[in-house]
């Protein structure tokens, strides 16, 4: 999990990177490009699938695997094959998701975060610090209000209020008992508030990307040593930790706000059967326990009963509706935490449909960052196509074959690379 944040982090920060139309080009291959964007989300994604570790090989070998693409889809162009509805599809679903990326930049990576010397110095104490909490949980704010009132002249009612709000029987048990937590591992909406906390404190209620909480402080362990040498080295690091969690915060903030000002109704019980058979489609389809010829039978009949459900409306808004076919669409883009709640990953999904809708109505859909990631997301599509129409059909191509098609491709196709711009995404980020 901390080595997909690390990975994203670096993903942002190129993103973030100015605009500078020769340095976004890492390579022209015939009429196509690689673009640091296309770079960027491709290498990340293969560092997060196979686990390995960023080098300079790594990076060369797939700046290699990105220009062989480009000149399947120069082919594909160049014989004037077409994407087919599901390509399509893909591709208009990849370009409301740069629309997302985008506000995100505009809101968020693009605003100026000035941290000072004393801010610093108390991250570097807190990174020393283990605390232990427990907490409340609650989808709304007025009810997170009408217990912290309640819990003003009643504290010690706070371990029954847990055993009455909680589902999760560990919580209910334990009265929302967390553990012992070191910095970082909280959300940096509720760190913020519960490192700074006293003891048996109990915290106002604080928003996340989640719900609202409760904190209690039980108590906390310091490492009493601390050396300068030490804090002068790490200032850096530290600092950088601290703009992170401050995006954070601010981009939850930003993403609650247009939550709340859409005045949104969900249908519970809809969201609740499309849930449950969207994961037991998932769940069937990666269970090998289950005998195929049952497996079949059962996935046909969840994907019938989907597609019947698709136009209806799991929710709906001030200026728009969410449809059971975008909480299918959306779906495919998350990637879920271990044991985390389905009304999470459905309200994930929703919050990422009205965002996405919020870059279009702000025209972000011109903006030359995004018209650059969708023209990258089709030329990985049309390369598939080539091989596909190559290969009639067969997906399972050898790689072998792969590099003597490429090899012949470049023969007939002018390729002109930039791997200094390549090195420059690199060393700008040390």
């Amino acid at each position: 999990m901390h080595n997909r944040y690390i990975i994203l982090l670096f993903l942002f920060f190129i993103l973030s990177c100015e605009n500078k139309p020769n340095n976004d080009v890492l390579a022209n291959v015939g009429s196509r490009k690689v673009t640091s964007f296309e770079f960027a989300e491709s290498y990340s994604n293969k560092l997060i699938k196979t686990q390995l570790q960023d080098s300079e090989f790594e990076r060369n070998r797939h700046f290699e695997f990105l220009i062989r693409n480009k000149l399947f889809s120069e082919a594909a162009l160049r014989n004037q094959l077409q994407l087919d509805s599901l390509a399509q599809r893909y591709l208009f679903l990849d370009s409301i998701r740069f629309l997302r990326d985008e506000l995100y930049y505009e809101e968020i990576l693009n605003q100026e975060i000035e941290v000072d010397e004393d801010e610093i110095r108390t991250h570097y104490i807190w990174s020393k610090r283990e605390c232990h909490f427990k907490h409340l949980f609650f989808n709304n704010k007025n009810d997170a209000d009408s217990i912290y009132i309640l819990l003003l002249s009643n504290p010690e009612k706070f371990d029954s209020i847990a055993f009455h709000t909680f589902s999760e029987e560990k919580f209910k048990q334990s009265g929302g008992d967390l553990g012992w937590l070191p910095y970082n591992a909280l959300d940096p909406n509720l760190e913020k508030i519960g490192f700074d906390m006293a003891l048996d404190e109990i915290s106002l209620p604080v928003q996340s990307s989640f719900g609202w909480h409760i904190l209690r402080k039980l108590n906390e362990k310091n490492q009493m040593i601390t050396d300068e040498a030490e804090f002068q080295n790490n200032k850096n690091r530290i600092r950088n930790t601290i703009i992170q969690k401050s995006q954070q915060i601010q981009s939850d903030q930003f993403v609650n706000q247009i939550m709340l000002d859409k005045n949104i109704l969900l249908d519970d019980r809809l969201i609740e059967d499309v849930t449950k058979a969207i994961f037991q489609l998932i769940q069937l389809r990666t269970d090998d326990k289950v005998l195929i010829e049952q497996k079949s039978e059962i996935l046909k009949d969840l994907i019938t009963n989907l597609r019947d459900l698709s136009h209806l409306p799991l929710a709906q808004y001030d200026d728009g509706s969410f449809l059971v076919q975008d909480y299918i669409d959306g779906i495919q883009f998350l990637a879920p935490q271990k044991n985390q709640p389905p009304k999470t990953i459905f309200y994930h999904t929703l919050r990422n449909k009205i965002l996405s809708e919020e870059g279009g109505k702000r025209g972000l859909g011109n903006h030359p960052s995004v018209t650059l990631k969708i023209q990258d997301s089709r030329d990985r599509f049309l390369s598939q196509v080539f091989l596909s129409n190559l290969y009639d059909g067969e997906t399972n191509i050898q790689k072998e074959d792969l590099t003597k098609i490429a090899d012949s491709l470049r023969s007939i196709t002018p390729i002109t690379t930039y791997p200094e711009h390549l090195d420059q995404l690199f060393t700008s980020n040390k």
